[in-house]
């Protein structure tokens, strides 16, 4: 090897004054790129991305078929080159948001965080969908048991003993029934207590265990602990009727596709199809209550949505006048449909049904 490079340096020597002017300038070119290529800028850009078949996620054991409801996907990259950087302000599709690390997850917790935030959309998904089936169908029962509330994300400033898919049983000794009163718990807590730790009861690895965190300054004069948590209710697939399988829960990660997958789920618990065999996308997340969530990347979802010919689109309220403002840049042809909760994507495609049977 040595001498290779000896042998070479001599040739390099010998070269005329040009292809010595060449080289350097081809070797600092190949420095330029090859530095701009690695060197990482606290930002984070969206793309658009795909969609992703919902019933692929839940399988419900009934003779109903699910329909076309699809979830939407953006591709998020975090610390992202120099190069990466520049491409992606030239390009009308993409969009940069600043990345603190001092504050904003790191591409590792925002793994985890977008996983348990996935189990518990598909949660929230299935306990919608059995909810408003058994109005029409009685026969329909889900099988479901509170286990408290799951921590799903930390913040990098956050000072707890509490971990990602903890999940939180008691606060200084005391039970709770649902997140609100866990918050009601932690925040008197607070106001009585506010120079000492607050103990935490937690199931992990399915041990019992008691941990501490402290309450920070977050923003603003924000008092809080710097740590999300979720309801987590654990479900019976066999002990509910009509039995399900939750079959590959992490083809995509995030929340928001729970919209979209709660209404595939209630579509496969009822005879016909509520869609009309109308191929639809939605975005969203879907609380306990049945309310739709606003979501991020909302203009790279409408981009992506508008490549798959799809006929309607579903979006939160919060989200419509941006994801509309997009729809009418890029001349999108599909129906885009505000809705506030999942009733709302019902009534939608139940009234749907009528104009088309009466046409």
């Amino acid at each position: 090897m040595k001498e290779f490079f000896v042998s070479g340096w001599r040739n390099f020597k010998k070269s005329s004054l040009i292809t010595k002017i060449f080289t350097f300038l081809g070797v600092g070119l190949y420095l330029f790129v090859l530095s701009i290529s690695f060197i990482k800028v606290d930002y984070e850009v969206i793309t658009p991305g795909s969609i992703n078949y919902t019933a692929s996620s839940v399988k419900v054991e009934a003779n109903n078929e699910a329909g076309f409801i699809y979830t939407v996907g953006v591709y998020t990259h975090t610390r992202i080159s120099v190069i990466q950087y520049w491409l992606a302000k030239t390009n009308d599709f993409f969009d940069l948001e600043v990345y603190d690390p001092t504050v904003d997850l790191n591409d590792k917790a925002q793994r985890k965080f977008g996983t348990i935030s996935k189990e518990i959309s598909i949660n929230n998904a299935i306990i919608n969908a059995y909810q408003e089936a058994a109005k029409i169908d009685p026969s329909i029962v889900l099988s479901k048991e509170y286990k408290g509330v799951i921590v799903s994300a930390i913040a990098p400033y956050a000072k707890t003993g509490l971990d990602y898919s903890d999940v939180v049983i008691k606060v200084n000794d005391q039970s709770f029934t649902n997140i609100n009163e866990f918050r009601n718990l932690v925040t008197n807590f607070y106001d009585s207590e506010p120079d000492k730790e607050i103990k935490f009861t937690i199931i992990r690895d399915e041990l019992q265990k008691e941990v501490y965190a402290s309450f920070i300054n977050v923003n603003s004069g924000y008092i809080g602990l710097g740590v999300s948590f979720y309801d987590y209710y654990q479900l019976d697939p066999e002990k509910s009727t009509p039995k399900f399988s939750i079959v590959d829960p992490y083809s995509s990660i995030g929340s928001s596709g729970g919209g979209m997958l709660s209404l595939s789920i209630y579509n496969s618990l009822l005879p016909g199809d509520i869609t009309k065999g109308k191929k639809i996308v939605g975005t969203g997340t879907i609380e306990l209550d049945g309310s739709i969530g606003n979501i991020a990347g909302v203009k790279q979802k409408i981009i992506t949505a508008n490549n798959y010919n799809i006929d309607i689109f579903f979006i939160n309220e919060i989200n419509y006048d941006l994801a509309k403002e997009e729809y009418d840049r890029i001349g999108a042809t599909f129906t885009l449909v505000k809705v506030n909760n999942f009733l709302d994507i019902i009534e939608f495609l139940q009234n749907m049904e009528v104009k088309n049977d009466e046409s």
